[in-house]
């Protein structure tokens, strides 16, 4: 056998005994604060791993992250208060833009001046085709909490007779303000309940939910949820969620504080929701007593301006103030609506006579053409004017009319005049076929009428202030136009009808040197309709609910 040499186990032993050595200078713990800089050619090479481990926590990293934290802090302090004063800037544009749409009184507090603002914007929102009457109703019930809590905004508020309805408050003691603006919220409130009538809230959940979707014996075939709601309620976890609309009407009849000419479209709005439940007989009484509280107002030893048998005008009696005609306008159509054109029909006609017989507005003097026009640009007048309007709260606007006294033949009373031919014309073109033509006649009048004033609205002379005579002006041509194209469509199927008929024998009498009807004649109504969509067409910039836009300074907070 072959001897075996030492030598082979010496690079084995060293080798074992070489990884217990351990260098200065790769000991830390034995290092100074001050230790010579590790450079290859002064650390003792190894083989192990140990060499190569690196301290990346050092002292100067310590101090490094340290000072990017403190400054990441800082900086998202920064961030925060930056984007709340800007959420707080827009916020209050946002409200003094809505105060300058929707008035509030200034003796109210400012939560509850928010939320009156937030209903009334909600409600007339333009983005989508229906209001959120759910949000309506949470926001403007807490309005009227909030006005009727003597603790909060209802300091001189107090519970009226005991023969009043439930919760019926007395307010006469509160200023004129304060009024108006508490009835505003209260009919808001009364309308929000007509929308949810019947809407149950479940119990066990908070949530709303309308009365035709709850599962129960009362509804045994419920509709289906709408996509990514909550489940149908349980009929037996469900309640009535909010005040009838009925309860809220009866308060703002029998509120002390309110003026005739309140009561009075209250009473009209509750006429009309009773009609609208079908019940004509409390509805007719309510009308009734609509036209009570506009009489009432009269002066003394005055003859009786409405016969109380007929509901026609008395000649005698003089003008009839605005409250008349508007509370016996509102008679009439629910007469003519329950079909009762018999009695409707005179009544309307006395209208018109007496809408007629009214002063005449005098118009806006022309400017002269030598007068001296304000040069455009920039004026220190018009800076500080801009100002004062950005920076003081807008004033409270003045109190409406009351609606005593005859109306002026303005824009808006020379469009209600309009809105009584569309009457006349459907009452005379329904109820008789003679009279067909005739009730035609009529719708066109009112078309003519309803489409001139709003030309001259949205001249120079109309203004934006004017946006009541506006609003009577557009849905009177609008209902116009569509009645005009119903009754003409009509006609001319009839005209259809006669053409596939029988022809009559187009000579008459012994040599045949007339005719019955002329040709041209058959085809009138055809060609009617094509004015009609003319006039649709022509109509449509009118019926567009489009404002200027704003300027100023005010121009930059919108889009």
């Amino acid at each position: 056998m072959r001897p075996r040499l030492l030598i082979r186990q010496i690079p084995l032993r060293l080798s074992q005994k070489r990884s217990l050595l351990r260098t200065f200078t790769q000991n830390t713990s034995v290092r100074a604060k001050g230790a010579r800089p590790q450079l290859p050619f002064l650390s003792i090479p190894t083989t192990t791993r140990q060499s190569q481990r690196v301290r990346y926590l050092t002292t100067e990293r310590k101090q490094w992250i340290k000072y990017e934290f403190k400054l990441g802090i800082k900086y998202t302090v920064y961030f925060w208060i930056a984007l709340v004063c800007v959420a707080a800037g827009t916020f209050a544009v946002q409200q003094e833009i809505l105060e300058r749409q929707y008035p509030t009184p200034h003796e109210w507090r400012f939560l509850t001046r928010t939320r009156f603002k937030s209903a009334h914007a909600e409600k007339d929102r333009k983005d989508s085709q229906m209001p959120d009457w759910v949000v309506i109703m949470e926001l403007i019930q807490g309005v009227v909490e909030r006005l009727e809590d003597s603790k909060l905004d209802g300091k001189g508020v107090t519970n009226a007779a005991s023969d009043a309805p439930p919760r019926t408050k007395d307010i006469s003691a509160m200023p004129e303000h304060w009024r108006r603006g508490y009835y505003e919220a209260i009919m808001l409130y009364a309308a929000a309940a007509e929308h949810l009538d019947g809407w149950v809230v479940d119990r066990t959940r908070k949530i709303v939910f309308p009365p035709e979707v709850v599962i129960g014996p009362s509804n045994p075939r419920p509709k289906p949820i709408p996509p990514s709601s909550k489940s149908a309620p349980r009929e037996e976890d469900c309640e009535v969620a909010y005040t009838s609309p009925d309860d809220i009407y009866t308060r703002i009849i029998s509120t002390p504080g309110f003026t005739d000419r309140q009561r009075m479209d209250a009473s009209l709005a509750y006429a009309n929701w009773l009609e609208f439940k079908g019940l004509a007989g409390p509805a007719s009484i309510m009308y009734e007593r609509a036209l009570d509280l506009a009489v009432s107002s009269r002066p003394p030893n005055t003859p009786n301006p409405v016969n109380n048998k007929t509901w026609i005008l008395n000649d005698a009696a003089g003008n009839p103030t605005a409250n008349i005609l508007t509370s016996l306008t509102a008679l009439a159509t629910f007469q003519a609506r329950a079909g009762n054109v018999s009695a409707a029909l005179p009544i309307f006609i006395s209208i018109l006579k007496a809408r007629r017989s009214l002063p005449i507005a005098d118009e806006p003097d022309a400017p002269s053409p030598f007068a001296r026009k304000e040069a455009p640009g920039f004026s220190v007048d018009k800076v500080m004017k801009s100002l004062k309007g950005i920076l003081l709260p807008p004033s409270y606007p003045a109190s409406p009319d009351d609606g005593n006294t005859p109306p002026i033949r303005g824009p808006k009373e020379l469009c209600e005049e309009a809105a009584l031919n569309l009457h006349i014309g459907e009452i005379m073109y329904a109820t008789r076929a003679t009279s067909r033509e005739e009730g035609l006649g009529w719708t066109r009048e009112a078309v003519d009428m309803a489409e001139e004033q709003l030309h001259k609205l949205g001249g120079s002379g109309g203004g934006v202030s004017d946006r009541g005579a506006r609003t009577t002006c557009r849905e009177c041509l609008a209902t116009g136009l569509s009645n005009w194209a119903t009754m003409v469509a009509r006609l001319a199927r009839e005209e259809a009808a006669r053409k596939e008929g029988p022809q009559p024998r187009s000579g008459g009498g012994w040599f045949g040197l007339w005719g019955e009807g002329k040709p041209e004649d058959l085809d009138r109504w055809a060609a009617e309709e094509k004015v009609i969509q003319e006039r649709q067409r022509r109509a449509a910039e009118l019926l567009d609910d489009l404002e200027p836009p704003p300027s100023g300074t005010s121009s930059i907070f919108h889009a």
